[in-house]
């Protein structure tokens, strides 16, 4: 753990339906009842301007990872300390297993030694990873300081630095230990993806892809017919400010995810079991979560609820994403996974409940699948 000083310093039921809506939701981008959501290209010079537009105070504690601190942390202690501030910033080492018990107390120490107060604020600078971390840190720390999310990944612009969830992992399983934080103020700024890794920012269009085929026929359509790399900066930003008007809708529907907001984890299931088998190193989390779509849809094509065609689409569109269908058969075996899935954190009453789809827009929850059509499906979505 590496630590910078500032400039200052150093000068609900078994089964659950979800049809689409027409059009996006009718949700600002810019304001959620519990967190502001600034949008825009090249912001991150306004970060603290728009923390004091937030109502926010005190000394504000940068937690970011090895690789994106190298890249922002000198801007990102700038904007902070210009608007008083005061800024300090610690880096850990980047990627899954970040995500534990033992970074985590690391960083409570820091924030001790810091003399961190109720008044101050954690900012979560990084992807999915570094956001779900400094927010349970957030979350537990002296019961709770402010939050600002700042997600430099596709991933967690569209999906992880919205709607409160904050995790670590555990050797059984994937965010087993956890907290509902929501951000006081989330930061997306398409500039960092600039400078994202192709293989980084394929693993991110997996949430988009997942939103589109959940809530949004015409989006899914828009995304069969354009990959992000072919997408001018205009058409990006709207696509991911969509997917996060539509994660808001639903998170709003359901914060505390008892309900509907359980059909954000379409493909996740498996997604989850492939991550914690294969010992987090192995797949990024889109990819996993494009593994687990094709196979939840295989699965939902197998109970009738699909056809063909659709599970297709979907596996093509992944494909054309530079994402992963199959995953390898030499790391996992399909009962291992099973065995993985079974520490779900939605099982209920020992029971997995499956996201399932019945078409472009339209979802079911269910803990009514048959044990054995799911080790059928995860065999065949095993390759050699």
């Amino acid at each position: 753990m590496t630590t910078t000083p500032s400039k200052s310093s150093a000068a609900a039921t078994s089964t659950a339906r979800h049809s689409a809506l027409a059009s996006p939701p009718a949700v600002p981008a810019h304001a959620t009842e519990d967190t502001q959501i600034v949008f825009g290209d090249g912001i991150l010079s306004a970060l603290g301007v728009r923390m004091k537009e937030a109502g926010l105070a005190g000394r504000a504690f940068v937690i970011t990872d090895d690789r994106v601190g190298s890249r922002y942390a000198g801007r990102t202690l700038e904007a902070l300390d210009s608007a008083g501030f005061r800024p300090e910033l610690v880096s850990v080492a980047g990627g899954e297993t970040a995500k534990s018990l033992q970074t985590a107390a690391e960083l409570y120490s820091w924030l001790a030694d810091q003399r961190a107060e109720r008044r101050d604020v954690v900012v979560a600078l990084g992807g999915g990873v570094m956001g779900d971390l400094a927010g349970f840190v957030a979350a537990t720390y002296l019961r709770g300081l402010a939050l600002v999310q700042v997600p430099t990944t596709v991933l967690a612009q569209v999906d992880s630095s919205v709607g409160g969830k904050t995790a670590i992992n555990l050797p059984q399983g994937k965010n087993l230990v956890g907290a509902f934080h929501p951000a006081t103020l989330t930061l997306i700024d398409i500039a960092f993806l600039d400078e994202l890794p192709p293989r980084e920012l394929s693993a991110g269009w997996a949430e988009v892809i997942k939103t589109a085929v959940i809530f949004d026929p015409p989006l899914f359509e828009e995304l069969e017919r354009t990959m992000p790399q072919e997408m001018d900066r205009g058409q990006l930003l709207d696509v991911i400010s969509r997917c996060v008007q539509w994660k808001m809708k639903i998170v709003a529907e359901d914060p505390t995810e008892k309900g509907p907001r359980m059909l954000l984890n379409f493909g996740h299931t498996i997604g989850h079991a492939i991550e914690a088998a294969t010992g987090y190193g192995q797949y990024l989390h889109g990819e996993a979560v494009a593994i687990g779509m094709a196979g939840v849809t295989e699965l939902s094509r197998r109970l009738g609820l699909v056809d063909g065609a659709l599970v297709e689409r979907i596996e093509t569109c992944v494909k054309r994403a530079d994402l992963p269908v199959r995953y390898e058969g030499r790391l996992v075996s399909p009962e291992q996974l099973l065995r993985a899935a079974a520490a779900d954190k939605k099982a209920q009453a020992a029971r997995l409940r499956w996201v399932l789809t019945t078409g472009l827009g339209s979802t079911t929850i269910s803990s009514d699948v048959p044990e054995p059509l799911v080790l059928d499906v995860l065999r065949d979505l095993a390759v050699a």
